[in-house]
């Protein structure tokens, strides 16, 4: 096993093929639970899926789950892109995900 950080500095060659990981755009599905919040899932990554309670906190889980599914070490993690839907979206997903936008397929785009 080798270390992918030397001297808790991040090395570039390194954090340049952890960003080549990631597609440029992201397909989901968001499903609400039985619990009361969502389940989402990462269509164009086979078998990742998240949950989250709010609209707010969809996105911070969607982005958990597509670094723990490309093993991104968490030290490189702000290096890393980030995925937010369309502005028109986050509008409208302010608090609670209109029901509209359930049980559709919906685009995030790379930051």
């Amino acid at each position: 096993m080798f270390t992918l950080i030397k001297n808790r500095k991040i090395v570039p060659e390194v954090l340049f093929a952890l960003r080549g990981r990631f597609p440029e755009r992201i397909d989901v599905a968001v499903h609400d639970s039985e619990d009361g919040g969502y389940w989402i899932e990462i269509k164009n990554l086979q078998g990742c899926i998240t949950q989250a309670d709010t609209g707010i906190e969809l996105f911070q889980m969607v982005n958990d789950a597509i670094y723990t599914y490309l093993d991104i070490p968490e030290e490189y993690t702000p290096f890393v892109p980030t995925y937010f839907p369309p502005e028109e979206l986050r509008k409208n997903l302010n608090i609670k995900i209109p029901e509209s936008f359930l049980q559709k397929d919906i685009v995030f785009q790379r930051t």
